[in-house]
């Protein structure tokens, strides 16, 4: 028992620490690490009520839209980002910063197909003969189906382990410059963590699932998408606030007698 009370009592250090360190207020920080874990039981505790259940998580519906206001929020920010860190001389981490940016985009169009709802214009007969929802978007073409969710594992799998491991390498870690445009903060691991759990359950687990759990993956995909949010969004908080306040100082011409 003084084990478990110890090892709880580290946590909770390191914990306020780290959101110490990111600038986040100690109740904001629990906030962000509650909150995907109220939503993903908030959502599974209406599957009793189908009609309702499935008015959340279907297309064009409100977890559908959450999605996409995160994945704008973050494209936004990622950009800003990219710009901000060219311009700092941190070409590489701009670039990288680029190519996310550019990834992001490409998932928020695929998330509405690109607008054709919205707009109502019919999918291309060569798109819809092989697209399985008759969609204009690619991730629903076999191949490119199988590739999304994978990659989307691959990011949430980061985005949780990544602020775990540096936060046991502790002070080792401290010396790379670059640890906060790499590593979210931890209030944001259970974001990205029940993504990670949900795509590996389906991966190793369930890999023909119900349709009720076939679609509550995009709960989990609105967690993920927040969690990339958040994380952008504090880093383009500390780049603005690192920026040095540049005072222009007057130099008064001495008067000749």
């Amino acid at each position: 028992m003084e084990t478990v009370q110890r090892w709880s009592t580290r946590a909770a250090d390191i914990f306020r620490r780290d959101s110490q360190a990111w600038g986040i207020p100690r109740r904001q920080a629990k906030l962000l690490a509650l909150l995907p874990l109220i939503l993903a039981v908030a959502v599974a505790a209406t599957v009793p009520f189908k009609d309702f259940y499935l008015w959340l998580v279907d297309e064009d519906h409100p977890i559908e839209w959450l999605q996409f206001a995160c994945l704008v929020a973050a494209i936004g920010f990622l950009a800003f980002l990219a710009f901000r860190l060219y311009r700092r001389g941190q070409k590489g981490m701009a670039v990288l910063y680029a190519v996310i940016t550019v990834g992001v985009v490409f998932l928020a169009g695929e998330e509405i197909s690109w607008g054709q709802r919205i707009f109502g214009w019919q999918t291309p007969a060569s798109l819809e003969a092989i697209n399985r929802q008759d969609e204009t978007n690619l991730h629903n073409i076999r191949g490119v189906q199988e590739f999304v969710p994978a990659a989307m594992l691959v990011a949430s799998l980061y985005g949780a382990c990544a602020p775990l491991v540096a936060a046991w390498l502790g002070e080792r870690w401290k010396s790379v410059a670059s640890k906060r445009l790499l590593v979210p903060p931890l209030c944001l691991v259970p974001a990205f963590l029940l993504a990670a759990a949900y795509r590996l359950f389906r991966l190793l687990i369930w890999q023909e699932p119900t349709f009720v759990i076939s679609e509550y993956g995009e709960v989990l995909e609105l967690t993920l998408y927040f969690g990339l949010a958040a994380f952008s969004w504090f880093n383009v908080r500390h780049l603005l606030e690192a920026q040095p306040t540049v005072r222009a100082v007057r130099h008064r011409v001495p008067r000749t007698p």
